[in-house]
């Protein structure tokens, strides 16, 4: 995932593709040898244990929201440095730390009060070689009432979004023809949750946190395969007391993020020529990016048919028309 030298060192160089929670993160290789898209690793952030979004059905703890939004808005697209600290395989989960330049960004996470921070895990070594320091910090962040600490009247009632069914799972009523009247050409301000192929989105429509699918307009990029029902594939979750090692173990739906690490389970139907190479595209671009979304139509089957601008610095590109002239580019057809 990196040189031999940093390998060398347990140290790896990276670039954040996308935050999944308030403790974690998925880092991408810099470079790979081989074709398609680089190799990637998810990493939960050694000895913390951030507030945790809601599942289908479910609803937020307490200021998971902000949790997430401060690493998101701090790593998404950034190059870290990285090392796994420890590995918990009853729960295929690595822990690690991660470096923004000089930064550590536990220290930085828990400075602000958007995790809190487990001493031991269940075995002996599970835990951060920079323990002592979180937790001068951790109660630090507690005595000025920061992030999750905060000491204001119902700031906990606050903190947990009022989420419409879309966002946990039931999105059977979501009347898209409706919202297509009420914002038809009107820019609309979101967050990418998922990828499906280079140009299918999922995203939350802020501020009402809609969770839908939208179909890039004008273009169809190639077919990332048929998998099996999302909805078929479980994940052990431990109690919020085994967030980072240790606890009991139930069975939860999945999170939207959690579909998305779920979408690397092998395929039905292959892809097509490019699918993966054009999931990727989008994926750097998008993926838990702010964007802005101009609704054009509605399928169908309810889906959302828009024009998407992502950031590229000061200005703006529309994703179709940077799909387009990258397969000219490179020879491919999309």
């Amino acid at each position: 995932m990196a040189t031999s030298t940093a390998g060398a060192t347990g140290w790896y160089r990276g670039k954040v593709k996308a935050v999944p929670s308030g403790d974690s993160l998925v880092i991408m290789a810099m470079t790979s040898s081989k074709p398609g898209p680089p190799p990637e690793k998810t990493i939960t952030l050694s000895s913390l244990i951030a507030p945790r979004l809601a599942r289908r059905g479910g609803v937020d703890e307490p200021f998971a929201w902000d949790s997430r939004e401060y690493l998101r808005k701090l790593c998404i697209g950034q190059e870290v440095t990285f090392k796994v600290d420890y590995a918990v395989p009853s729960i295929g989960r690595e822990f690690g730390s991660v470096f923004l330049g000089d930064k550590n960004v536990a220290l930085l996470v828990v400075s602000e009060g958007w995790a809190k921070v487990r001493e031991q895990g269940q075995q002996k070594g599970e835990a951060s070689p920079f323990l002592a320091e979180l937790l001068r910090l951790e109660e630090q962040a507690k005595q000025q009432g920061l992030g999750k600490w905060s000491k204001a009247p119902g700031a906990s009632e606050a903190a947990i979004r009022n989420l419409p069914p879309s966002a946990i799972g039931d999105s059977g009523n979501f009347d898209a023809m409706g919202l297509l009247a009420a914002n038809k050409g009107r820019p609309m301000q979101c967050i990418v949750e998922q990828i499906r192929d280079g140009s299918t989105i999922r995203v939350y429509l802020l501020p009402d946190f809609q969770f839908v699918q939208v179909f890039v307009a004008g273009i169809q990029a190639p077919s990332m395969g048929r998998r099996a029902a999302i909805e078929t594939v479980s994940e052990t979750e431990t109690t919020s007391n085994g967030t980072n090692g240790d606890g009991s173990e139930t069975r939860a739906a999945l999170t939207s993020a959690q579909r998305l690490a779920a979408s690397s389970a092998p395929p039905e139907v292959a892809p097509d020529p490019f699918g993966m190479e054009a999931k990727h595209f989008t994926e750097l671009r998008t993926l838990n990016r702010d964007v802005r979304i101009v609704l054009e139509g509605v399928d169908k089957f309810n889906n959302l048919i828009g024009s998407v601008y992502y950031p590229d610095g000061e200005s703006a590109k529309d994703l179709a028309l940077e799909l387009v002239e990258n397969c000219k580019h490179d020879g491919r057809r999309c």
